[in-house]
């Protein structure tokens, strides 16, 4: 299997503030709710249903491309329903695509399968295993080790 490696430096800024830059430099900032944090920036919770929406959403672009002057306006609202119990993950995630203009629904539809079941990486990295290391003062420590 071939593989692209992506990179994402995510920095502690102070409190519960994280900012992520990724390879491009573009940058995106992070924070825990009102009374925990200060509401400085997404939940993270929030960027991954954002990923998802901006993911499926530019599948849906491409594979509408030559249709695409028949839209007036697109935009997809994700809502992700969570385990009120640590670890609080997502039990289930609708996704909604508002979509204004002349185009037949079996067009948008069958866009919106093909990315969903086909295309969309982080569609189907919600699925995938996660590893997780420790480098502790230039050190790598294993997770098991006390």
């Amino acid at each position: 299997m071939e593989t692209d490696q992506l990179l994402l430096s995510t920095k502690w800024q102070g409190d519960f503030v994280f900012s992520a830059v990724g390879q491009g430099g573009h940058t995106l900032t992070m924070d825990a709710h009102q009374g925990v944090g200060n509401n400085q920036g997404l939940l993270p919770m929030q960027v991954l249903l954002g990923s998802l929406a901006g993911c499926v959403g530019m599948d849906v672009v491409m594979i509408l491309r030559s249709k695409m002057n028949e839209i007036r306006s697109l935009e997809i609202v994700t809502e992700g329903d969570k385990r009120q119990l640590p670890p609080k993950e997502f039990l289930s995630i609708v996704v909604t695509f508002f979509v204004e203009g002349d185009i037949e629904a079996a067009k948008v539809l069958h866009a919106i399968e093909v990315s969903g079941e086909k295309y969309c990486p982080v569609a189907h990295s919600l699925k995938a295993d996660v590893h997780y290391r420790l480098m502790l003062n230039g050190e790598e420590v294993g997770l098991n080790e006390q």
